[in-house]
């Protein structure tokens, strides 16, 4: 994988230099608190002025001294777009054949030695305690890998893949609590990225603005096509690291990487975890789902002083945590992914085997059943394209078949689905010019998971 564009530093400049954006005409100065500020043309003329340039041309010549740094800068300190960048520091970043002038640094926690008792107990009580103790240990290993991994990356400034990680338990167990400190690990900023991954805004400069980008159930929708759009936007900010659109609203869209990680919080009841996105090949391995629990926590959590006081203290041991992940601890071989990820994707099996039932898929199973309930009582195996499978159903179910077949070609992506997960009793059979489905009757007659 290519090395990130890094930013060249100001200092590299001399005396540190004004800008100029022309798409919004506005030039970028530094303020007296080390700030950017972008201001039109009347508001930077008074900053050269206080500089102690003349507004009125000298006898004979053409341009007064203001009029010259302006087309000075105008000529030479051009930008595509300014504004903070996930990953990346204060200063110029050329990238994709364009200059960006990144505003704002980085302000990553510095791992030092120290106690995180605290800490621990909040991740040992939320992914371990509630757990056998195999899946428990695994469990906060996973998140020690995939925490672990990031932090080594954006220190590098390394733009690593990462899988999403979701946190599904049940509500005020310390999900979101975890969530909101995960923010901290890495720098700081969050984002709230449902309406964009949603579709519902084309502008995603706040995910530009970001290291973590959080979801949340109550935000997303359970409706299939806007879980395969959910899928596909993790896709973008989980392992497409090399270029993306940055639009902000009223300003030129720039291509560029940006570095993410993206979390989401669930309850762990059926309905919301309806809102993932079904786990088939393309999605599966690109979310780790952790399984989160109730337990005590290390200190009292009543009244509001106590949670912002106890929120202080573990944030005060994120820099002893850190040290102890990059310097102490050894991953166990089960987490370890060589390859793509460092971290091994992992689903809870129980999470795991609710999604299946409540999957697309696992409805039309049920629904074949119910189509096909004569054959079945005569053990006899169904011959049908797809457009047949699909009438039958609707004749069956038309309801339910509405809701199911939401897009194109809905009934032969489930089949296919289903085909994986039956292979001895589900075939897809083409010849060269047709293409249908043999359906053995003993998947018509086996106990088909409860999904609605």
């Amino acid at each position: 994988m290519p090395d990130s564009p890094q930013p060249i530093t100001l200092s590299s400049f001399g005396e540190e230099p004004d800008y100029f954006e022309p798409y919004s005409s506005r030039y970028l100065v530094r303020n007296a608190t080390g700030r950017w500020l972008p201001l039109l043309e009347s508001g930077y003329k008074r900053h050269l002025r206080a500089r102690g340039l003349k507004s009125k041309p000298d006898e004979g010549d053409a341009l007064s001294d203001i009029d010259a740094a302006i087309l000075d800068v105008q000529d030479h300190r051009d930008i595509s777009h300014y504004g903070p960048i996930c990953g990346k520091n204060a200063g110029l970043l050329e990238a994709n054949g364009q200059r960006i002038l990144v505003t704002e640094d980085l302000r990553l926690p510095e791992p030092a030695a120290g106690s995180w008792a605290n800490l621990r107990a909040v991740l040992e009580g939320l992914l371990q305690r509630g757990e056998e103790e195999a899946t428990g240990r695994l469990q906060v290993a996973t998140f020690h890998g995939w925490i672990r991994s990031s932090v080594k990356a954006l220190r590098a400034g390394e733009l690593q893949q990462q899988q999403a990680l979701a946190l599904c338990g049940p509500p005020r167990c310390g999900k979101s609590f975890l969530q909101g400190i995960i923010t901290h690990m890495l720098g700081g900023r969050g984002a709230k990225a449902e309406r964009y991954f949603s579709g519902r805004t084309p502008f995603n400069a706040d995910l530009y603005a970001a290291e973590h980008l959080m979801l949340e159930d109550e935000h997303c929708s359970t409706r299939i096509e806007n879980r395969l759009k959910l899928g596909s936007s993790l896709k973008q900010h989980t392992v497409s690291t090399y270029l993306g659109s940055l639009h902000a609203k009223g300003r030129n869209a720039v291509n560029l990487p940006g570095w993410w990680r993206v979390s989401i919080t669930l309850n762990d009841d059926p309905e919301a975890m309806m809102v993932l996105p079904p786990l088939d090949q393309h999605i599966a391995d690109k979310i780790i789902i952790l399984r989160a629990s109730v337990f005590q926590w290390p200190m009292p959590m009543e009244s509001t002083s106590d949670r912002t006081g106890f929120h202080a203290r573990i944030v005060s041991e994120i820099p002893a945590y850190l040290h102890w992940l990059l310097h102490e601890w050894q991953a166990p071989r089960e987490v370890i992914d060589p390859h793509r990820y460092n971290v091994a994707t992992f689903h809870h099996p129980e999470l795991a085997e609710a999604l299946h039932c409540f999957s697309p898929e696992a409805e039309l199973h049920e629904l074949l059943q119910l189509a096909y309930a004569d054959a079945a009582l005569h053990r006899r195996s169904v011959e049908a394209t797809a457009a047949e499978i699909e009438a039958a159903v609707r004749y069956r179910d038309p309801a339910r078949a509405d809701r199911l077949f939401s897009f194109r070609n809905a009934c032969s992506t489930y089949l296919g689905r289903l085909v994986k997960k039956y292979p001895n009793q589900l075939e897809a059979v083409r010849d060269k010019t047709h293409r249908w489905w043999v359906i053995d009757h003993g998947f018509l007659s086996s106990q088909p998971p409860v999904t609605r």
